[in-house]
């Protein structure tokens, strides 16, 4: 897949184009893919091909009808709708901050098990359990340890395969260094001072 991002030419992007292309690297190619708290439609806005098919689920209205310039997007409360779409819908799937914001993250990790298809990818984010990550934002129902991050995607069926620290570094994007950050943030001091959430990629046994 081409590395080349296609942008579209209104509007802010509060996704870097960077972390929207390494999105797609993990994606390893997928075409149909689905964006969990997609927010104003950057993963679309930054899609490394035109025909990759980008369909966007928030609970915010505002952003939604922003995002859908860009992608098949749609309103949804999370906490108490089934996401509706057919079973096996999505090649691969973005939850990015947005499993802590819900009451109950087992139950629409299960759901996003089942759009997945069989051998399908998953790549979540979600906040660290350290008081200034998680309160920081008053919508936060709850922070995560690397072991309850895990075991929230393998009780629903995923196949965990890496597990790593991400966060804002400062220059990251300007510097074209996103790659780099989450082995930055293994070191001691880098990881206290700028590791914010855990992410994982994991995928949907079968085929």
């Amino acid at each position: 897949m081409s590395s080349k991002l296609v942008a579209a030419p209104f509007g802010e992007s509060f996704m870097a184009p960077s972390l929207a292309a390494r999105y797609y690297r993990l994606f390893e190619g997928a075409r149909v893919i689905l964006d969990l708290g997609c927010g104003q439609g950057d993963l679309a806005r930054f899609r490394p091909l035109p025909e990759v098919e980008v369909h966007g689920v928030d609970s915010d209205p505002v952003a939604v009808e922003r995002a859908s310039r860009f992608e098949q997007a749609i309103c949804l409360d999370l906490d108490e709708e089934p996401l509706p779409y057919d079973d096996e819908s999505f090649d691969a799937v973005l939850a990015k901050d947005v499993l802590e914001h819900l009451r109950d993250p087992g139950r629409a990790t299960r759901e996003l098990f089942r759009v997945l298809r069989p051998g399908g990818v998953l790549v979540a984010s979600v906040v660290m359990a350290i008081p200034k990550r998680v309160w920081c934002d008053y919508t936060h129902a709850r922070g995560f340890t690397q072991r309850s991050a895990r075991l929230l995607l393998e009780d629903a069926g995923f196949a965990v395969e890496a597990v790593w620290r991400m966060g804002a570094v400062p220059g990251s994007n300007r510097l074209r260094f996103m790659e780099l950050v989450p082995h930055l943030l293994r070191l001691p001091v880098a990881g206290a001072l700028w590791a914010s959430s855990w992410e994982l990629r994991a995928r949907r046994p079968g085929r």
